[in-house]
């Protein structure tokens, strides 16, 4: 078996085992004080409520939040808050761009995607 293979497979494992210790961490509690979110190992945070657009949103594309990993929608590990890594990529972070030429990108977005931002500053 491949190395990457055996990777793969201790992921899963890692992700199957820190599920099961969030689910008997909760079920652990007295049922009046079971949140179903919280964190594994101290910081590995967990969220097993139902999720809404505002909290996917939240997660995954929230320009007032400045870190890139935020706390999973549903699951157990992180997000990716895709605004504020293309903001520290500079992406975003263009006076003239908005988040409607990422979505759909316009010439303007077109141009730092392929070039960079060097190709606009020259």
């Amino acid at each position: 078996m491949k190395t990457q293979q055996y990777i793969v497979r201790l992921l899963q494992a890692a992700a199957i085992t820190l599920t099961l210790v969030a689910v008997c961490q909760e079920l652990e509690k007295p049922e009046k004080e079971r949140k179903w979110h919280g964190t594994v190992a101290g910081f590995i945070p967990y969220e097993f409520r139902m999720p809404t657009i505002e909290k996917f949103k939240e997660a995954y594309w929230n320009p007032y939040e400045t870190r890139i990993f935020t706390p999973e929608v549903f699951g157990v590990g992180w997000a990716i808050n895709f605004y504020a890594l293309l903001e520290k990529l500079r992406i975003m972070g263009q006076g003239d761009g908005s988040e409607e030429d990422f979505l759909m990108p316009g010439p303007h977005m077109k141009e730092v995607l392929t070039h960079g931002l060097d190709a606009e500053q020259t």
